[in-house]
């Protein structure tokens, strides 16, 4: 079978030494033709803002009476005890401008730790570094 460009197929590189093609586009080096085929992102920031599209935030549950109850029936319990270790859920409300959710939705954290401080007036539960409040809890469990 013969193909229309068989010839061209086996032709050499042209050599170009010392003459004017030489002069006018000299030899390129290694590393400069190597970023002519590096990987090019025309959008920077585009993947992180789709990751971060990508996250699912949920509204925040709302207590039914009893369990609001036993929560501050538990939070009034830690108040008065000395430092006591605690797994608590919390929700963290959404913080990114750029997403649709920012405001009104979040995400749930759950977090084990030592209560260093519950401030009733205040309404926040310190636990470890982290600063909790009251409104933010989800479930409150003494380990």
């Amino acid at each position: 079978m013969v193909f229309a460009y068989d010839d061209l197929l086996r032709l050499h590189r042209p050599v170009h030494d010392g003459d004017v093609f030489s002069r006018r586009h000299p030899k390129m080096a290694r590393l400069n033709r190597a970023k002519l085929f590096a990987p090019f992102a025309a959008l920077t920031g585009f993947e992180e803002a789709v990751r971060a599209k990508e996250v699912p935030y949920v509204p925040k549950r709302v207590l039914a009476p009893e369990a609001a109850a036993a929560l501050n029936g538990t939070l009034n319990r830690l108040a008065r005890s000395g430092p006591t270790r605690v797994k608590v859920e919390y929700f963290e409300v959404c913080t990114d401008k750029n997403h649709d959710a920012c405001g009104r939705m979040g995400l749930y954290h759950t977090l084990t730790g030592v209560v260093r401080r519950v401030d009733p007036t205040g309404r926040f539960v310190m636990i470890g570094d982290r600063c909790i409040p009251f409104d933010a809890i989800g479930t409150l469990t003494i380990i």
